[in-house]
């Protein structure tokens, strides 16, 4: 069904699929007054030449679909066409007496659905056109008076017709206009907030002897709710990734928000302070529960020397890849940040030798593995293929590139090294930063 609705959004509108009606329902009059002894065929010829014209107008219509379909001059030669074949086929099947006049109507609203008021101008010419062709082949068998009549008459009626659509047209033009602008304002808005969330991204990890970091964050819109964080501290370097429940430009307003709070806390020792810190900001005011945004779940770390402290508020996706070959997961069972509970954060003591290697993905890179269980194993097999940070996470984001990610996709990775490592690169979302 979607598949279908998106064909009809996309032809429905094109010159041959309006011509398409029109043609059909001339040939069926073809047919109708060549099988049925009742319906009168005053000349044959006119009748062919009106066949001769739809099929001109049809073509023309297929044509200008595909090469110039912008260019409304030449779109609109199909209704004038049209005209000039219902003409014919008035006179051709009885003149006054003809069952199919009313197929007027169509290139009419044709016309008169175009802005412009001209077209309620060439909407009536045509529709004259129809009404006075047999003038021109058969004035001495036609009264006069009586097709004069008929002309004012389908005027007044069609002329109406084709007011009310083009209003219409006029008004959903502008509304359409104005829907663009709005959308156009909407989205300098959402580049402005992912140039701002790329500004966010660690620049550099400065001079922290015996450590690597890498890490990226590609989002699964133009903005997300991913986001990812180091920087030196006293003798150290503290480290953070986090994910917030959704997606868009008010994760990404929460995100930012977290992070600034987490980053105020850099001089605490404990980083189960800075969460707790980052928990308050995100508590929910219990007279507006309603304007609740969600939770996050974090891991955020800091490290001194090859002692790593850590807190890990519901993520769960972090994994040291060690220098024997064995991998160890670093979870808890902390609740996420943002629930309004009356959660405490305790810190955990790991040690990082030389050689080990610490990833960090946020749970779109579940999904990359076909969310299965055993993604951090995987992971952590990766790491230990590879042991540079930025080799680890560009493959995971090489992966991400490589098919369609519902969610944003946060990998960080850092390594011990038994010698200073050299200054970090910089970069933006979706591209490597650190080394």
């Amino acid at each position: 069904m979607h598949t279908l609705n998106r064909l009809l959004e996309r032809w429905s509108l094109t010159p041959l699929m309006k011509q398409a009606p029109l043609a059909l329902l001339i040939a069926m009059a073809t047919v109708l007054s060549l099988t049925i002894p009742q319906l009168t065929v005053s000349d044959e010829g006119g009748l062919f030449t009106a066949i001769a014209l739809t099929i001109v107008a049809t073509l023309w219509s297929a044509v200008i679909g595909v090469r110039g379909r912008s260019v409304p001059a030449l779109v609109n030669v199909v209704p004038a066409i049209d005209f000039l074949a219902l003409g014919m086929l008035r006179w051709s099947t009885g003149s006054s007496t003809s069952v199919f006049t009313a197929l007027v109507v169509l290139p009419v609203v044709w016309l008169a659905a175009q802005e412009g008021r001209r077209f309620i101008l060439y909407s009536a010419l045509g529709t004259a056109v129809v009404i006075l062709t047999p003038f021109l082949f058969g004035a001495g068998v036609i009264d006069p008076t009586t097709e004069f009549v008929r002309l004012g008459v389908v005027l007044v009626a069609y002329g109406t017709l084709a007011i009310v659509v083009n209003q219409l047209s006029r008004l959903h033009g502008a509304q359409l206009r104005r829907s663009r602008d709005r959308e156009a304002v909407v989205q300098a808005e959402i580049e402005r907030a992912a140039e701002i969330q790329r500004s966010l991204l660690p620049r550099s990890v400065g001079q922290v002897p015996g450590y690597r970091v890498a890490g990226t964050c590609l989002p699964a819109k133009s903005v997300g709710g991913d986001f990812l964080d180091w920087y030196e501290t006293d003798g150290g370097l503290t480290l953070t990734l986090g994910d917030v429940m959704g997606k868009g430009v008010g994760s990404a307003l929460l995100a930012a928000a977290v992070r600034a709070v987490l980053r105020s806390a850099r001089t605490e020792p404990d980083p189960a302070a800075a969460v707790h810190r980052a928990s308050q900001g995100l508590a929910i005011d219990p007279d507006r529960v309603e304007t609740t945004a969600g939770f996050t779940t974090l891991f955020h770390a800091r490290i001194d020397g090859d002692v790593l402290r850590w807190v890990d508020a519901g993520h769960g996706l972090t994994v040291i890849a060690r220098r024997d070959g064995s991998a160890e997961r670093l979870a808890s069972s902390h609740l996420p940040i943002g629930l309004g509970l009356d959660e405490v954060w305790t810190a955990t003591e790991t040690r990082l030798g030389p050689d080990d290697v610490l990833v960090c993905v946020s749970d779109g890179v579940l999904d990359l593995f076909g969310g299965e269980l055993d993604t951090i194993d995987r992971v952590a097999a990766i790491a230990r293929e590879d042991t540079s940070p930025g080799a680890i996470v560009e493959r995971l984001i090489a992966l991400a590139r490589s098919m369609d990610h519902d969610d944003d996709v946060t990998v960080v990775a850092l390594r011990r090294d038994t010698v200073a490592a050299a200054p970090a690169l910089t970069g933006a979302p979706g591209q490597l930063v650190g080394a």
